[in-house]
């Protein structure tokens, strides 16, 4: 299972003049908390009941809704540093360029250590530049973040697939399949890894 989920989601998407890589890491804290909370509305859903809806959505389409909603919820705190440093990693992938995305990263992540969405993004540029073992341990804070993001879910599950430890695999795609039912082919992949994992019924 290919995980095809950018490091973006639906963050900003603006450029700006950023430091080169490793450099000037500790730019931009100050930005960190401007962002406003006037006018947001009280009943607003939370990131946890959109997570509880996903898991209920009976139809792809109103499930890519809602995973588009919850990006944005997990990218609303991100200082306009960080963002533009997501969006250089991002192009750095697009460019095939996993060691300087991983850089990118590891620069967002000193400026906001506490943002889930960050570690699992590292895990992605990680798995990129042919460092398994690191995209893990990063899945892992993501997930203790949030054992609900059901992105950070398929990527450790391909991940799993490329350390070939495929029971690890059929276990984190339990979990895909719980938190998003309208998976595309998911019966398809199920049986795929049950039979990479357990092999042919007897």
């Amino acid at each position: 299972m290919v995980v095809v989920a950018g490091l973006l989601g639906n963050g900003p998407q603006a450029h700006a003049a950023l430091p080169p890589h490793g450099v000037d890491q500790h730019a931009g804290p100050a930005a960190v908390g401007n962002h406003a909370h006037a006018g947001k509305a009280e009943a607003e859903p939370s990131l946890d009941d959109l997570e509880t809806e996903l898991a209920h959505a009976s139809n792809a389409r109103g499930a890519r809704d809602l995973l588009t909603r919850i990006e944005q919820i997990r990218q609303k705190d991100l200082a306009p540093t960080t963002n533009l440093l997501l969006k250089r990693a991002q192009d750095d992938l697009d460019a095939q360029r996993p060691l300087d995305a991983v850089q990118d990263m590891d620069d967002a992540l000193l400026l906001q250590p506490d943002v889930e969405v960050l570690w699992r993004s590292r895990a992605q540029a990680r798995l990129a530049a042919g460092n398994p073992d690191g995209a893990v341990a990063d899945l892992g804070v993501a997930l203790h973040h949030d054992g609900r993001d059901v992105t950070a879910w398929k990527i450790l599950e391909d991940t799993e697939e490329q350390r070939g430890d495929w029971q690890a695999a059929w276990k984190a795609w339990q979990h895909v399949m719980q938190l998003d039912p309208t998976i595309p082919d998911a019966t398809h992949e199920t049986e795929r890894l049950r039979l990479k994992a357990f092999g042919q019924p007897t």
